[in-house]
């Protein structure tokens, strides 16, 4: 179970990093954009506006950790960012009438979900609730192209 920590413990990390990324440039349509608005890879170095889901795809890219714990804590942020939204991801943030405002406060929504995850007993562990939204189309993001 402790990896299961450290997962929950990086996926709250996840979250912030992309807050950060979002708060810094936000864009919608695509998961990544560049400065003159192209259309190009979350984790490139050129980068400078992403989707919500276009920031955790940064951030889990650029990870420092093993490539399991990595995708165990990106799988919990999608996961969290889901439940905060009640969507898949991507096509919440695509919505005309989403803001970059209601972004940033779906991931720090998100983030506190997985902290109260943390926080309380593994077998009322509410991602396990949400292995439904792993059937959903695109599985919580559709490809950047």
């Amino acid at each position: 179970m402790e990896g299961s920590r450290s997962g929950e413990s990086f996926a709250r990390q996840m979250l912030a990093d992309a807050f950060e990324l979002v708060q810094s440039g936000w864009c919608q349509g695509v998961s990544a954009q560049d400065e003159m608005g192209r259309v190009i890879e979350p984790s490139s170095a050129f980068a400078r506006a992403w989707s919500a889901t276009g920031a955790l795809e940064r951030v889990w890219r650029r990870a420092n950790l093993d490539d399991a714990l990595a995708l165990e804590a990106f799988e919990r942020a999608n996961l969290a960012l889901a439940a905060a939204v009640k969507d898949v991801p991507e096509r919440w943030n695509d919505r005309p009438d989403c803001t970059r405002e209601q972004v940033l406060e779906a991931l720090a929504s998100a983030e506190r979900l997985v902290l109260m995850d943390q926080e309380e007993a593994p077998e009322e562990n509410f991602l396990d609730d949400l292995d439904r939204y792993r059937e959903l189309p695109g599985l919580l993001s559709e490809p950047s192209f």
